[in-house]
């Protein structure tokens, strides 16, 4: 705890030292998303987006797997209404983020919390999750400065795939560009695969988020095989701390009747 406590000092006092190791934090997000950038900048110029309507799509929209269905659907002619309301119902898994990071979010004023959700992406979540869990809350510098490299790198990788995508034409499939993303998330689910409990939650919501894909849930598979696995680890979780309750004050009883 000391230790933690001097290294927060430290950053606060010396903001540069903090920054730097908010973006050192982001390298992983950072390698992921400058070719999943680039993939949908090359995807954007092939729906006759200009270099400047998928920059800015990057900039205020910034939601990869929203992003990617929306050039889809703009490609195929949907209106704007329909494009909206799917791009709402596959952004609605940041509810669930939202309400895990809120508590370790209190000591930011509300200015900083909306620019810090405003950045808030599946995979800046799981850095920032697995960190809070284990070292507790850094310094602010370091929290933007981990959201503004991953945005950066994102806003970077559309730039320059649209730019090269207008000149020149990509078969994203061929290059295994379209990879990226998924393996990104892997790489980040295994970083949170701490316990047991953990693999098995992972490994049913997985099964359930499969199962309701392929019963026509195209848009709510994600949302509902979340919560549900995310109920069942939560009934474990609370199993094991009541059983080590349980544990900790027969050892108690068992010290006392022996004194």
């Amino acid at each position: 705890m000391t230790a933690e406590i001097n290294e927060k000092e430290i950053e606060q006092s010396n903001p540069r030292k903090g920054a730097l190791a908010g973006t050192v934090r982001a390298v992983p997000i950072i390698l992921g998303y400058l070719p999943i950038g680039f993939a949908f900048g090359v995807l954007a110029s092939t729906a006759d987006l200009s270099i400047v309507n998928a920059v800015a799509m990057s900039l205020f929209l910034y939601a990869g797997s929203a992003q990617l269905i929306a050039v889809g659907m703009i490609a195929s002619g949907a209106t704007v209404a329909a494009i909206t309301l799917t791009v709402f119902m596959v952004n609605l898994r940041h509810l669930l983020m939202s309400a895990y990071l809120a508590p370790y979010l209190g000591k930011l004023n509300r200015l900083q919390q909306a620019i810090f959700s405003y950045e808030i992406t599946d995979e800046s979540f799981a850095v920032h999750s697995t960190h809070f869990r284990k070292n507790g809350v850094p310094p602010a510098n370091q929290l933007f400065a981990l959201n503004h490299s991953a945005h950066l790198a994102w806003i970077t990788g559309t730039a320059l795939g649209a730019w090269l995508g207008g000149l020149f034409r990509f078969d994203t499939n061929a290059y295994g560009i379209d990879y990226a993303l998924p393996a990104m998330f892997i790489a980040l689910l295994v970083m949170q695969l701490e316990k047991r409990r953990h693999i098995l939650i992972a490994i049913l919501a997985a099964a359930l988020g499969l199962v309701f894909f392929l019963l026509g849930l195209n848009q709510l598979y994600i949302i509902l095989a979340t919560v549900i696995a995310a109920a069942v680890g939560a009934v474990l979780h609370s199993r094991e701390e009541n059983g080590s309750a349980a544990i900790n004050i027969n050892g108690e009883n068992g010290r006392k009747d022996n004194a």
